[in-house]
């Protein structure tokens, strides 16, 4: 495994790297590499976890959003989702693992076309990447990463050819798909004749799908004559029409979907703002109240019944158990403790225990909660269990004052 820190304001900008020594450089995600028996090469990968003390914290579980043309999309989905996530308390989607795949040396078209066309000699290797992707980076990914069973699939252009053609063949693979712009008209557009019997043919329930239209045609025509049009930006974008077409025609396969053309945007603009859009419709239900979090007066037990009923749905959604934020709720339980609210601090405290009995913390939270109310004998019982589970020195020292003051 090669891991080292990307630097990605040099990547990006390398008219910085005069102006700035490395030590200042910002910097975010790692790369690493797979080696690929099925492709016969090693493949680099760029992959951003979010950073969680697990010495303190129970090992968290994150969606994995895989993307290709990684090197062209990985570091505006990393800032995206992090603002998304984290930035303010929002919670408009959830923390998530992103796994860039960069294209290797003149291998774009073989990987990412599922069918040969006479024009590339190189091209068609699609169904052997997706392989790839399935048995052995997908397997690797959750071997060394905290992963959730949620896997998102995002692919641009020839990437959304592969995105598409992985979901209408290969379903079971990813939970989510988005197709940006996707090269559909690729080999006389052979995809929507398979596309044509997939979807009538296979059952897609707890799949989502996002497919994103730029406009790349000449505005001056319409949808119907856009048809009979050869030019290249017609052709493209026709294919895409006519899988939105297909999509609506078998509406009974239980695919959730949507298409949205983009009028503002050609090919090479779409990207960024589609992939906000899909994650949005995808992660449609995971945003909470969090000014809640701060109401002094509002009822702990209405709260914890809201929190409660959110996270049951979006596991429902998900399709395994979403837990909230360890980290967050513990912050929100000190800070209602700091302010003597003190049924709402153990409310979030209480709420800890309940997602996470395996964590160090959230017994140690709550003893310290308990000190605050100066019970010392349950101060004492849940540093106890702390410790059972880790020893951490500065609980010790709690637990050995607190006993020492008791007799």
């Amino acid at each position: 495994m090669n891991k080292h820190i990307l630097l990605a304001f040099f990547l990006s900008l390398p008219f910085l790297a005069n102006a700035q020594s490395p030590k200042n450089l910002v910097s975010f995600g790692q790369a690493d590499s797979v080696t690929s028996d099925i492709l016969k090469e090693q493949r680099p990968l760029w992959v951003y976890s979010p950073p969680v003390d697990t010495s303190i914290f129970a090992k968290p579980a994150y969606p994995v959003l895989y993307v290709l043309d990684g090197d062209a999309h990985f570091a505006s989905l990393m800032t995206m989702i992090f603002q998304l996530s984290v930035i303010n308390g929002n919670t408009a989607l959830p923390q998530m693992i992103i796994v860039g795949i960069p294209n290797t040396s003149r291998n774009r078209s073989r990987d990412l076309t599922p069918f040969s066309n006479a024009s590339d000699k190189t091209s068609g290797g699609g169904e052997k990447f997706t392989a790839f992707l399935e048995k052995e980076l997908i397997p690797y990914i959750d071997n060394h990463y905290a992963t959730a069973p949620y896997r998102i699939f995002i692919g641009h252009s020839l990437g959304g050819l592969l995105v598409a053609n992985t979901l209408i063949s290969h379903p079971g693979i990813f939970n989510a798909y988005v197709a940006i712009d996707p090269s559909l008209w690729w080999d006389n557009s052979h995809l929507l004749k398979e596309a044509d019997h997939q979807l009538q043919q296979n059952n897609y329930k707890g799949k989502s799908f996002f497919l994103a239209i730029a406009h790349t045609m000449n505005p001056a025509l319409d949808t119907v004559q856009i048809r009979k049009d050869t030019a290249l930006g017609s052709i493209h974008t026709t294919a895409i029409l006519q899988l939105s077409e297909q999509l609506k025609k078998y509406s009974g396969n239980n695919l959730r979907w949507k298409s949205k053309y983009y009028e503002d945007d050609d090919h090479n603009s779409i990207p960024l703002i589609a992939a906000y859009d899909a994650l949005r419709f995808i992660f449609h239900n995971n945003r909470f109240p969090t000014y809640l979090y701060f109401d002094k007066n509002g009822s702990p037990d209405s709260l914890k019944k809201l929190i409660i009923a959110h996270y049951q749905q979006l596991s429902r959604e998900m399709g395994y158990t979403v837990r909230p934020s360890e980290i967050a709720f513990n912050q929100f339980g000190y800070m209602h403790l700091q302010q003597n609210n003190f049924d709402k601090a153990q409310m979030f405290f209480q709420l800890n225990i309940d997602y996470f009995p395996e964590s160090f913390n959230t017994y140690d939270s709550m003893g310290d909660y308990y000190i605050a109310r100066n019970d010392q004998a349950k101060a004492i019982a849940y540093w106890e269990k702390a410790l059972a589970i880790k020893y951490v020195i500065s609980t010790k020292e709690k637990l050995d004052k607190t006993i020492a003051q008791k007799k």
